[in-house]
């Protein structure tokens, strides 16, 4: 049985479609697979910010802070032994050296 020339080329194009299509159908599979792998990763990423949301909010409770810098810290309130005076601090602090004016300066002349 001798086939036609337009029955060979039908079948031909259809194998074609056929391979293109089952080609198609794989990397939509892949992608499908790697959208679900990318879903899943967020979740848990959104998941772990949660988490770790909570636990900040935990450790930085005044009440638990206010506990830990008693125990741990030297500080107090603040009084007037503690702060120190006025001329002390003056005198901590480093000489100041005041550049001369330039003459474009001191005539009022921008540069």
């Amino acid at each position: 049985m001798i086939m036609k020339r337009s029955t060979l080329i039908l079948v031909l194009m259809a194998a074609a479609v056929s391979v293109a299509l089952f080609t198609v159908k794989q990397r939509v599979q892949g992608l499908d697979d790697e959208l679900r792998t990318i879903n899943r990763e967020y979740a848990e990423s959104e998941e772990a910010i949660h988490v770790l949301k909570s636990e900040w909010s935990h450790l930085n409770q005044p009440a638990r802070l206010r506990q830990l810098a008693g125990k741990y810290l030297e500080v107090g309130p603040l009084d007037a032994a503690r702060v120190g005076s006025a001329d002390r601090l003056l005198d901590s602090l480093p000489n100041r050296v005041v550049p001369a004016p330039t003459d474009a300066v001191a005539e009022g002349v921008k540069p």
